[in-house]
């Protein structure tokens, strides 16, 4: 026999399902525990009445030394077992840990309160023979039902806490739905988010190529795109492999190992920071370059850079190359020229501003990536998260179909709603 039941529906199934079992497991349930608080508030009453009796003859056998120690003893014993039962609270609730806790507490309260009676009767004998019977026959009461108690928890209680295991695993599952319905919303949101920052850039693109289509922009373009291909060649043919040791040799100079001429090591700063720029503000024939590579050279050639064999013939070779002659006039003269018409271009205020906002444009551009990054990354790590939640709860769904089926002897299918 197969039966689909829809989660929500799951514990309203059940208790019909089992509704004479269950309603069997209540009623002992409720019974057992509505005869333990009987048996301890009758155990209170009959230690009430034998402490007030054993007050009366205590004051009226003060004579009788015998007697009088056997009622004070009969006080003291049901003080203490009083003092017992009033340790158990016997509470509202009815869980199965509950039912547990309070077995275990009314067996040790039996237990302890025999053994009390055990130990004080020596001293209370011969006397209140009768009283210690009934005193320790509600003791035994007690006892019984801590023992019933057990035997219900073992027994029809079973079903009770099943069903207890059962509502904690649809708790889990409902927890793991709420944490998955989370993960949804914020995947949705993120999607949202990354939809518009790729209709910004389709914006941004639009804007960059408006403003590219100027004429006056596309020349400023063109030499801004030729003078990037010279700071390449600069970098390719004059500071090739040179840039550790020129920053090496700045080191050593300032720490005093190595003396340079001031003018020189403060050159040799400026092209180890700004290389292309330096060598335009130079004069024709690039003096102070010549001057730092010529330094540097003299450096490694004495061995006061100290550079593996390898690195320092390519250095020295490096070196000579861009000092001897006028190896670099060229670049020299054609970035100058090209820089000279870069900067009158942008003389124009116009264009100067289509410019500027062309790089606004290309910084919001770079930003709007990053950002765009950073909400893929954020959603595959989502879609990680909501597929591992996704296993949990399917995984959680065939645990409750087997336990219920278990539980029911049916074979049940669970419906998400």
């Amino acid at each position: 026999m197969n039966e689909q039941v829809p989660v929500s529906r799951l514990r309203d199934w059940l208790r019909k399902s089992l509704s004479s079992e269950l309603s069997q497991a209540e009623r002992e349930r409720d019974k057992t525990i509505s005869e333990i608080s009987r048996a301890l508030e009758s155990l209170l009453q009959i230690c009430d009445q034998l402490s007030q009796k054993a007050e009366r003859d205590m004051e009226e056998k003060r004579d009788n030394r015998a007697e009088y120690r056997a009622a004070k003893a009969v006080a003291r014993l049901t003080g203490i077992i009083s003092d017992m039962c009033k340790s158990i609270v016997i509470t509202s609730a009815k869980d199965a840990a509950s039912l547990r806790n309070l077995q275990r507490q009314t067996s040790k309260v039996a237990s302890d309160a025999a053994g009390a009676r055990q130990e004080w009767l020596r001293q209370i004998r011969p006397y209140y023979i009768i009283d210690m019977m009934t005193l320790g026959g509600h003791v035994d009461k007690v006892r019984r039902l801590g023992e019933e108690l057990h035997s219900f928890l073992v027994g029809r209680g079973c079903l009770l806490r099943s069903l207890e295991e059962l509502n904690e695993k649809l708790e889990s599952l409902s927890k793991l739905e709420l944490s998955k319905q989370s993960l949804s919303s914020q995947k949705q949101s993120l999607e949202r988010e990354l939809e518009a920052a790729e209709q910004e850039e389709k914006t941004l693109r639009a804007q960059a190529e408006k403003i590219r289509e100027t004429p006056r922009m596309k020349e400023y373009l063109q030499i801004d795109t030729e003078l990037r291909g010279l700071r390449g060649e600069l970098l390719r043919t004059g500071f090739s492999r040179l840039g550790r040791p020129l920053r090496k040799l700045i080191s050593i100079s300032e720490r005093g190992d190595y003396p340079i001429p001031i003018n020189v090591r403060e050159k040799a700063k400026e092209y180890s920071k700004k290389p292309f720029a330096t060598f335009l503000s130079e004069e024709d024939g690039y003096p102070h370059l010549k001057a730092v590579l010529t330094a540097l050279s003299e450096a490694v050639s004495t061995g006061k850079l100290a550079l593996k064999q390898r690195e320092a013939k390519k250095v020295i070779q490096r070196t000579q190359q861009a000092v001897d002659g006028q190896s670099l006039a060229r670049l020299q003269t054609e970035s100058k020229n090209l820089k000279n018409t870069y900067d009158q271009l942008l003389a124009d205020q116009r264009l100067a501003e289509l410019v500027q906002q062309l790089r606004d444009i290309r910084k919001k551009g770079r930003a709007n990536h990053t950002s765009q990054e950073e909400l893929r990354s954020e959603l595959q790590r989502l879609l990680g998260s909501e597929k591992r939640l996704g296993e949990q709860i399917s995984a959680q769904l065939r645990n409750i179909e087997v336990f219920t089926t278990e539980l029911t002897g049916i074979t049940t299918k669970l419906e998400l709603a």
